[in-house]
């Protein structure tokens, strides 16, 4: 004997396993909610964050050629 056939399931609702599977999801008022609504994307944040990124990147770039530019003429 299953421990789901002995004791039921956890929520108090005693499953029927020969009731359709469609009539126990479509019948489940408290069922939980999409994936997508309780962790919604931050793709828009990654994308700025990455963007953000790359423009710190270059400016460290320029700024690092820039000061061995003019080490290097002043060292001439």
């Amino acid at each position: 004997m299953s421990r789901m056939a002995k004791f039921g399931s956890r929520s108090g609702r005693k499953v029927s396993y020969t009731e359709p599977i469609e009539e126990m999801v479509a019948g489940d008022d408290n069922g939980l909610p999409p994936r997508r609504k309780k962790h919604p994307s931050n793709k828009q944040q990654t994308t700025q964050w990455f963007y953000n990124g790359l423009f710190l990147l270059f400016l460290v770039l320029i700024v690092v050629l820039f000061l061995l530019g003019k080490q290097s003429i002043t060292a001439s």
